[in-house]
């Protein structure tokens, strides 16, 4: 199942490049995740309750785990990752165990620079759609 979620662009306070250009997680991406991300995530506002009934949604599912760790003292949040795809370009959805950020902001994590490779900018709108792992059918 796919879902599609809309919001507007905005920036972050630069977390996002720290933690994930972080070597660390970088590799943790590569192994779980088949890629190494760009150092950064494209943070989008969501607009209006349908779109934050379907992150919630989204977040009740079983994605692509990435345990928490702690490394030199610091501690790492634990991650649950979707795939998707955002104007043709691979993005995951990052659900983040400890974030400054509530259920009215996505990040989106790719291999690409997206505000570069689609000239987004802030208060731009966008549509992304994530691939939602569905229940098997009970086949006996």
């Amino acid at each position: 199942m796919r879902l599609s979620v809309t919001g507007t662009v905005f920036s972050g306070m630069g977390k996002g490049k720290y933690y994930v250009g972080h070597q660390a997680y970088q590799r943790r991406f590569k192994e779980r995740l088949g890629y190494s991300p760009y150092p950064g995530t494209l943070n989008v506002k969501l607009e209006g309750d349908e779109m934050i009934r379907k992150l919630k949604e989204i977040r009740s599912k079983d994605g692509v785990k990435i345990a928490g760790f702690a490394l030199g003292g610091e501690s790492f949040s634990s991650l649950t990752c979707f795939d998707g795809e955002l104007r043709g370009e691979k993005v995951t959805l990052l659900f983040i165990d400890v974030t400054y950020y509530n259920e009215t902001v996505a990040e989106l994590i790719s291999p690409t620079y997206l505000r570069g490779r689609l000239g987004l900018k802030d208060g731009d709108s966008v549509t992304f759609s994530v691939d939602v792992p569905t229940p098997r059918q009970d086949r006996s």
